[in-house]
């Protein structure tokens, strides 16, 4: 027998005279099981024809027409799971190269509309594609922390505006505040960014934390207290 896929009202289908070879029994007996199957899904109300399609073929020389089956993907996939063992895997494997090969050549663009069409297809599931790409590296950017280079970059520009606010960083404010000033720098860095860390920072919030170190500063009683401190060194020099 000739083993070709046939398409029957643009259903892909595989001759059961085929699956009998690929399973390696006679075709009478898989008629027999496949009828036995369609009583059972006709019971439960279940469409037969879904899983095997009624034809008929002629041996040459011989006007005689015999019954045969063209199996669906489904049907294939109902006698696979009757079949156990070796057999079964090898007749999967079997029936799921035939569909695949099926596919490839109903997919094949013949005429300049078919060619157009498809190339139409393929530029509108490309920008499909390109859109969810888009949303899901933008919902990662949204969950991404800052790195290791930019968490030290964020530690310098505190230091140095801690530097600045306290006049210098060989004031006696320096040495007597700075602790304290970095612990309020970053005690107002987390709750303004609702982190628990620095290093917790958002990509996304990397510029503006950036802006918000250079241009942070003390409340009133603090400021009073650094030009206290450095006011009162130098009056007792």
């Amino acid at each position: 027998m000739d083993n070709q896929l046939m398409n029957t009202s643009a259903i892909e289908t595989i001759d059961s005279r085929e699956v009998a070879e690929m399973v390696g029994i006679q075709h009478k007996d898989l008629l027999k099981k496949i009828r036995n199957y369609q009583q059972i899904l006709e019971s439960a109300k279940l469409r037969s024809q879904d899983f095997f399609v009624p034809s008929s073929y002629k041996v040459e020389n011989n006007n005689k027409t015999y019954d045969c089956y063209l199996l669906t993907k489904k049907g294939c996939e109902m006698v696979a799971n009757k079949l156990t063992g070796e057999k079964g895997v090898i007749f999967t494997a079997k029936y799921v190269n035939r569909f695949e090969e099926m596919e490839k050549q109903i997919k094949i663009p013949k005429t300049d509309r078919e060619i157009l069409l498809l190339s139409v297809k393929v530029q509108e599931e490309t920008a499909q594609r390109v859109d969810k790409l888009e949303v899901k590296v933008n919902g990662l950017e949204n969950t991404l922390t800052i790195d290791h280079g930019q968490q030290l970059k964020l530690q310098s520009i505190c230091k140095s505006r801690i530097i600045s606010l306290l006049g210098g960083k060989d004031t006696p404010a320096y040495k007597e505040l700075s602790k304290q000033l970095f612990s309020f720098i970053w005690r107002d860095f987390k709750q303004y960014f609702n982190i628990s860390s620095y290093r917790d920072c958002l990509i996304t919030d990397f510029e503006n934390a950036v802006n918000y170190l250079k241009t942070w500063t003390s409340d009133n009683n603090m400021k009073l207290k650094i030009d206290l401190v450095n006011s009162q060194t130098r009056l007792e020099i």
